[in-house]
C-alpha cells in the first residue's frame, strides 16, 4: 500500500534545530543516513499558533484517510511533532531551545532545496546559510507510514530559506569578519627564512 502524504506545508519564522542540510547523516550505526532539520514554533506567537493549528489538522485528516475514520492517535508508533518541552535529555534538562516551544522533525534521503534571502541557492559556508539557531522559512510534507514497524506520521523535508541570524545552539557558524581583517595590500607576504637551529622538543 502506497503511504498517504499531504500536499506542500510551510512554516514561516520557524528556528532551525539539528540540521543536516548538505551531509546526511544517520540516528544510529546502520540505520539509512538521511537529510534532516528541526522546525521549533513557538505557541505563545499568533502567527506560529497557527501554522501549529494547520499542521496538527493535516496529520489528523492523513490518519484518518491513512487508518480509517475510528483509528485514535494512541496507536500510533509515533509522530514527528509535539510538545519541546518533552524533549529531555539524559541529565533531564529540557533540549537547548526547544522550552516551551513546538518542534516538527523531518527527513529526506534526498537533498533539500537551500536559499539565501533572496532565494537564491546557497552551498555550506555561504553568507545566509542556514544554521541552528538561525531563523528560517521550511517546506515539508507529511506522510502516514504503515509498515511492519507500526503506524506512524512523518515529516518530509523539502527546503530550507534562511530569514535571519539567531543565537547559535552549540558553537555556531565562524564569521569571516570576526576573524579577519583586511590587508593592506594584494602583495605576497615574505615567508622569511627557516631557522636551521628551531626544533620543538615534546
Amino acid at each position: 500500500m502506497a503511504a498517504k502524504t499531504s500536499e506542500v506545508i510551510k512554516v514561516k519564522g520557524a528556528r532551525l534545530s539539528y540540521p543536516k542540510l548538505f551531509k546526511p547523516e544517520a540516528y544510529q550505526e546502520g540505520q539509512e543516513k538521511k537529510f534532516q532539520a528541526t522546525f521549533l514554533l513557538d505557541p505563545s506567537d499568533a502567527d506560529h499558533a497557527v501554522q501549529i493549528k494547520e499542521i496538527k489538522k493535516t496529520a489528523a485528516a492523513l490518519m484518518r484517510e491513512a487508518y480509517g475514520a475510528d483509528f485514535a492517535p494512541a496507536g500510533l508508533k509515533g509522530i514527528c511533532f509535539g510538545d519541546g518541552n518533552k524533549k529531555v535529555k539524559e541529565d533531564g534538562t529540557v533540549s537547548e531551545g526547544y522550552k516551551d516551544m513546538f518542534y516538527i522533525s523531518v527527513t529526506n534521503t534526498v537533498r533539500p532545496a537551500v536559499a539565501n534571502r533572496k532565494g537564491e541557492p546557497v552551498a555550506e559556508g555561504d553568507p545566509q546559510c542556514p544554521y541552528g539557531g538561525c531563523y528560517v522559512n521550511g517546506t515539508l510534507t507529511l506522510w502516514a507510514q504503515n509498515n511492519k514497524y507500526g503506524k506512524r506520521i512523518n515529516g518530509n523535508l523539502r527546503g530550507v530559506q534562511f530569514v535571519k541570524d539567531g543565537e547559535a545552539f552549540g558553537a555556531g557558524p565562524v564569521s569571516v569578519e570576526d576573524e579577519f581583517e583586511a590587508l593592506e595590500d594584494n602583495s605576497p607576504a615574505d615567508a622569511g627564512s627557516v631557522d636551521d637551529d628551531f626544533d620543538i622538543n615534546f
